[in-house]
């Protein structure tokens, strides 16, 4: 049985980002997944996930922000070798909407004011005067954050995975972790379907399977199922190119839409980030188109936006794995310092997964970070 420095479990975001981190510091790293790289089974797909600085879900994520803006970057500068191979990300800017109290405007505003961050604050008249394809009920604000942008999920994913294999890193795809364990001598055992795996270090970075990977934490997770429709729209300015930024809105009622300008073939993004179908088992997810999901999104549109007639082209399924106060939970296993792991990612975590690949590896180093504090297990 073959022994590595590292073995991580998953590599959707957070897992590719810990393999390519692992490799880069010249482990021997064995990554293990029971699809394969940039699937469309878990968290990480659905083309497009946005990225933006000013958070309004606590102020603590913005230095992480920071520096996952600059990670991106830097990954991008390293897969895009020729200008036929498309950027990870792309700068649209985000306008988000709400009521002045509402949770995402006083959360933007906090953000922004503690970070010195830029954003530009708009009335309903004034958004509608420069996006005419928005209707904004009067009374609500809407904040434009013009440094937001869009990162290309399965692209951002692949590109992690491929870096970590020059690197020397091996993968096993199609594989299913059954159990693991820590030997007498410290070392981890990874028992699955294919045989099994040996290392000095594990990372398990298993998304919607991380409760039945870290059985032993009280993990309280939640896996909520999530619909993403692109559609067809009779305006020209549903696209990027035409200066359609990124929208987030917050209704009055506290749910929440967001879309992504057409970048591509499929049309403009639009999905609820707020509700969820709760998920009993990941493996088992009901992929088909959720008509109850599909007709609260049209709902929004008809609401929110200007057109004449629209065309669902295309869907999704992901899941959300919530935490129980819908933060990250990054941290060392507290009895197995050889053990690191990151769940409950809780529908926004894609955008850090530079970030926190490299700070599981860093606990494996045995190097902590002030910044991460706020998500450790024990909060």
């Amino acid at each position: 049985m073959k022994c590595f420095d590292c073995i991580v479990i998953g590599f959707g975001g957070m897992g590719s980002a810990a393999m390519r981190e692992a490799a880069k510091r010249g482990w021997s790293v064995l990554g293990i997944d029971q699809f394969g790289p940039a699937h469309d089974l878990g968290s990480s797909h659905g083309q497009s996930r946005i990225i933006r600085r000013a958070y309004f879900e606590h102020p603590s994520y913005v230095p992480l922000t920071l520096r996952a803006f600059e990670m991106w970057n830097e990954l991008t500068l390293r897969h895009r070798t020729s200008p036929d191979i498309k950027e990870i990300l792309t700068p649209t800017g985000l306008l988000q909407v709400g009521d002045r109290d509402s949770q995402v405007i006083q959360g933007v505003l906090a953000s922004a004011e503690q970070n010195d961050l830029r954003i530009e604050e708009f009335t309903p008249a004034q958004i509608q005067q420069r996006l005419p394809i928005f209707k904004i009920p009067e009374g609500q604000v809407g904040l434009f954050e013009p440094d937001a942008a869009i990162l290309r999920v399965e692209l951002c994913v692949a590109a992690m995975v491929n870096q970590a294999v020059k690197l020397g890193a091996k993968i096993e795809t199609d594989t299913t972790v059954l159990s693991w364990s820590v030997a007498d001598d410290g070392k981890v055992e990874v028992q699955t379907d294919r045989g099994r795996f040996c290392a000095e270090r594990l990372i398990v970075a298993g998304g919607a399977w991380s409760q039945g990977l870290l059985p032993n934490l009280r993990l309280n997770l939640k896996v909520l199922k999530k619909q993403q429709q692109w559609f067809q729209i009779d305006r020209v300015d549903q696209k990027l190119i035409n200066g359609l930024p990124s929208f987030l809105i917050e209704q009055a009622d506290g749910t929440c839409f967001y879309g992504i300008p057409e970048i591509d073939h499929l049309g403009m993004k639009v999905c609820e980030h707020s509700g969820g179908l709760p998920v009993e088992d990941p493996s088992k997810l009901n992929r088909e188109l959720d008509q109850a999901e599909l007709e609260r999104v049209e709902k929004f549109m008809k609401d929110h936006l200007v057109f004449g007639h629209h065309r669902m082209v295309h869907y999704s399924v992901c899941m959300y794995t919530m935490s129980a106060d819908s933060h990250f939970i990054v941290d060392r296993h507290p009895e197995l310092p050889q053990v690191s792991f990151a769940a409950g990612m809780s529908g926004h975590g894609f955008k850090f997964a530079p970030v926190v690949g490299r700070y599981l590896v860093d606990l494996l180093d045995g190097t902590s970070d002030p910044d991460f504090e706020f998500l450790k297990l024990d909060r």
